[in-house]
């Protein structure tokens, strides 16, 4: 595999896969940019983080050498994406090895498929090592890398990883290749060395040997065992090996350049106007990386990471603005983005329409707010040009009005040579949530809880597909966060077993009820959790004492079981129903599967039409009216996903997945199964299920509910909770139908002319109040006071609604010329007023909005509104009229008459 244009991204994706399986690492698929099970983590950053509860001894790992491609997302580099080689979204190539092999054979490695397989230049690698990893250096000498070119890197330089403030760390070692002519002339650091980010340099591949745990006074202690982390940037060694001048000029990324190229009807030079050529390579990279970003789940927001992927998207938008675009664009690259990825990455295709309306709508959203957002920043600016800064109640007002993020106001202003006050920004927006944009390493997977049962070294096998009894023994107790060896009567606690059948909660299915029976007690088992990788049962003991140590038998609640059973199944249903109604775009975004009920979370872009709903409720009962039988298989998780089965964003998979289907005909094994019409529903799941669909009885959606942007809630019921739920609907409609003394039919006609009769009324008794209105308007305006050319009134009146109030003022303004009015009166027991002005009344500086203010604050309240109209009120009606008295004293005031 020689160094040419010729191989492409996919052939150096597949060969480094094909190279480490050769080298017995088991293959592992990418895990979501969304991070599984871990809230420290914003997205996921790096190859090593789905493997995060492996190398902290949380979870046992299929095997001890694994290789994967990650999808990355980093969003500490938005803002320096647009130069040749910063990028948001990547994907990381690596080779992991858990306790098996360290330094020697993961350097042997990294040569061997750099050199050996894509014969890169073995004299235009460069190796960095940390300063004092004296064996690091020699295995690399024993590779025949000269010691000139075996850099010694302090931790400062990068050279040294830690996951934190406290765990696993290492020291790393660096592999750069050199684009230049001359080392020598190369910039160098302080102590003499040639600085590796000189630009003619490009790190290609990161070891990190993790050996040590880190306390928090900072001593290091080994590992039980010696770990190796590989990061391999799938981008910059396509820049490498395809001979290019940046990675933007690689074969995927160069073909979304040219949609971008084709939208904005300019060349891309890299040679040429700096700003243009930016500006096309953010649009290019953004867009690519909004594209996984909304496949893996996210949705343009105000927080989280739905805030983040606004940003990239707006911030995409903004550059192909300073290029000239105007009209919508972004659609078009998004496409192309797709087409670049699809082979390696099928759900993007599968997704494209919902992905590209997403996107879509984000930018029809934003261009009119750029526009306006533009120009308020210019005339700030213009105002602000002694400061030469951009104050931070400004930023608020451009971000929360106009929707313009502070980092892209924060770069507009930096194009014109301003400053940005962060701080004051900051300080204008302290009641909002802070939009976290930092990313972290390693950090407390699961808590305390995980690592104290991960520490127990344990298996906990789970037998509950096949029974709901296990024959087992307890191995460990726990009471009070503390192991023991005994529980006695009443004490609650945590029960271990070395085989169980209770389900504990995962996929959101709720864990299982039972007991656990012991020769000596009855342990009541209130929730199954799974901690550490063991299945942790929580209760009381009931009867008698738990052993460590005694044999056990654990029994699953059977109805408890059934309707986690029955709700899973139609989640599946239900999950594939949507999909046929509303669209393929539609997928799984949370669950929760609970004995009595189920609640599915969904992306969908608006709310679904009742009808919508409707139907698919219809299909599920179809479905469930067919007994369609459910078959498991567990195999490979690529052969999975080629037959069609779904999976989900936050989800984690290793090598071999477990496949859950409901198939109206069967299809044998290797046939064609991917887009088979016969197979209803297909995903990827590790609860349990029902053999068949008609055990489910039947299925009723009870509502549909937006819970963010683009993500939807449905709450359904199945089986008797479902009859149950009819049974009060038919109730109720029985009920009506007494009471409007008509047949169930006729009900909706029945409601439709009683709204009709209530509208007539109303509007009867508007026009009564209009006419009483006009009545009383003419008897107050006879008593309005003149002062100074100005005629004043203020009266007590009988209103039954504020817009009664209002229109007596109105009609008193259309009877007087120069005025001003305030009027007060209690309304459902609240006092309540109304001022109005005629603008020559405000030009003397009478206004209605400081009228109404002193009068409410009379009646213990207040009010507000323009100078010309305003309302206000207060809660103690018996001083309605001292109020009134304290608005007629302060208009005369203002007039000159007191």
């Amino acid at each position: 595999m020689g160094s040419d244009h010729s191989v492409i991204v996919e052939e150096l994706r597949n060969a480094f896969l094909a190279f480490f399986e050769a080298r017995d690492h088991r293959r592992i698929p990418s895990a979501s940019l969304v991070p599984y099970g871990d809230p420290s983590l914003l997205f996921t950053s790096a190859g090593m983080v789905q493997f995060k509860p492996y190398f902290l001894g949380l979870e046992a790992p299929p095997a001890a050498r694994l290789t994967s491609v990650q999808k990355c997302f980093r969003a500490t580099d938005i803002e320096s994406v647009g130069d040749d080689s910063h990028l948001t979204f990547f994907e990381m190539l690596g080779n992991f090895s858990l306790g098996d092999y360290f330094k020697a054979e993961a350097i042997e490695a990294a040569l061997g498929f750099l050199v050996g397989v894509l014969e890169l230049d073995f004299e235009r690698l460069w190796v960095t090592v940390y300063t004092d990893d004296d064996e690091a250096f020699e295995l690399w000498r024993g590779q025949g890398v000269p010691a000139e070119r075996i850099l010694r890197y302090s931790a400062e330089l990068g050279n040294y990883w830690y996951s934190g403030d406290t765990g696993p760390c290492g020291p790393c070692s660096e592999l750069h290749y050199y684009f230049g002519d001359d080392p020598a002339s190369e910039p160098r650091l302080p102590d003499g060395q040639i600085d590796l980010e000189s630009p003619n340099f490009l790190e290609v591949w990161n070891l990190v040997f993790m050996a040590f745990d880190r306390a928090a006074d900072g001593s290091l202690t080994p590992l039980p065992s010696q770990n190796i982390d590989t990061g391999v940037g799938l981008e910059r060694l396509a820049w490498v090996q395809q001979d290019v001048r940046s990675v933007y000029e690689t074969d995927q990324l160069r073909s979304i350049l040219a949609s971008a190229e084709a939208a904005a009807g300019i060349a891309y030079d890299p040679d040429g106007a700096p700003a243009e050529a930016s500006a096309l390579r953010t649009i290019t990279e953004h867009a690519r990386a909004a594209a996984f970003l909304i496949h893996d789940g996210v949705l343009p927001g105000n927080e989280g990471r739905g805030y983040v992927l606004r940003r990239v998207l707006r911030r995409a938008i903004y550059f192909g603005y300073t290029i000239g675009l105007r009209d919508p664009f972004i659609e078009g690259v998004i496409e192309a983005a797709i087409d670049a990825s699809k082979s390696a990455h099928r759900g993007l295709d599968e997704q494209r329409a919902f992905i590209v309306r997403v996107a879509g709508d984000e930018e029809r959203r934003f261009q009119a707010a750029l526009t306006r957002g533009i120009e308020l920043l210019d005339g700030v600016i213009e105002r602000e040009a002694a400061a030469q800064r951009v104050p931070g109640r400004e930023m608020f007002t451009l971000y929360d009005t106009h929707g313009l993020p502070p980092e892209l106001t924060r770069e507009l202003a930096a194009a014109r040579c301003f400053e940005v006050s962060v701080a004051g920004f900051v300080g204008v927006r302290a009641a909002q949530r802070e939009r976290s944009r930092g990313e972290t390493g390693f950090s407390d997977y699961g808590g305390d809880e995980a690592e104290r049962f991960a520490a127990l070294g344990l298996d906990s096998a789970f037998l509950g597909y096949e029974a709901l009894e296990a024959q087992s023994a307890v191995v460990a107790l726990f009471a009070d966060g503390e192991r023991v060896d005994r529980l006695e009567a009443g004490a609650e606690g945590e029960v271990v077993l070395g085989a169980t059948a209770f389900y504990a909660e995962a996929g959101g299915q709720v864990g299982d009820r039972g007991e656990i029976i012991t020769g000596s007690g009855r342990f009541r088992v209130d929730d199954t959790q799974p901690l550490g990788g063991v299945h942790v049962h929580r209760g009381e003991v009931v009867e008698g004492a738990l052993a460590e140590g005694e044999a056990a038998e654990a029994r699953v609640d059977p109805v408890w079981r059934a309707g986690s059973r029955r709700n899973h199944t139609a989640t599946h249903l239900l999950h594939a129903a949507l999909r046929e109604v509303l669209g393929q775009h539609v997928r799984q975004a949370g669950s929760l599967v609970a004995p009595d009920h189920l609640r599915f979370d969904y992306t969908h872009p608006q709310a679904p039409a009742a009808a919508e709903l409707r139907e698919a409720q219809r299909l599920v009962n179809a479905k469930i009216r067919d007994d369609i039988a459910q078959e498991t298989f567990i195999l490979p998780y690529e052969e999975a996903i080629d037959r069609g089965a779904i999976a989900f964003f936050e989800d984690r998979y290793t090598s071999e997945v477990r496949m859950v289907e409901y198939c109206e005909a069967r299809v044998a094994p290797g046939a064609a199964h991917r887009h088979t019409p016969a197979c209803f529903s297909r995903e990827l799941c590790g609860g349990t299920h029902l053999h068949s669909t008609g055990g489910v009885g039947n299925f009723v959606i009870t509502g549909d509910s937006s819970i963010g942007a683009g993500l939807r809630r449905i709450e359904a019921l199945t089986g008797p909770e479902a009859e149950r739920h009819i049974e009060e609907r038919l109730e109720l409609v029985d009920d009506l139908s007494q009471r409007f003394k008509a047949p169930p039919a006729e009900i909706a006609g029945r409601i439709d002319a009683l709204e009709e009769q209530l509208a007539d009324e109303r509007r009867r008794a508007q026009a009564q109040s209009a006419s009483r209105a006009a009545g009383v308007a003419e008897e107050l305006a006879d008593q309005a006071e003149h002062l100074n050319g100005v005629q004043l009134l203020v009266a007590v009146v009988e209103a039954d609604s504020a817009d009664a109030l209002r229109g007596m003022a109105d009609r008193l303004r259309e009877r007087m010329d120069s005025a001003f009015v305030t009027l007060g009166a209690v309304i459902g027991d609240r006092p309540q007023l109304l001022a109005l002005a005629t603008d020559d009344v405000v030009e003397r500086g009478l206004r209605a909005d400081e009228v109404v203010k002193a009068a409410g604050a009379v009646v213990g309240g207040g009010g507000g509104g323009r100078p010309g109209r305003a309302r206000g009120g207060g809660r103690d009606a018996s001083r309605l009229g001292e109020a009134l008295e304290a608005a007629r004293a302060l208009a005369r005031e203002r007039l000159g008459g007191a």
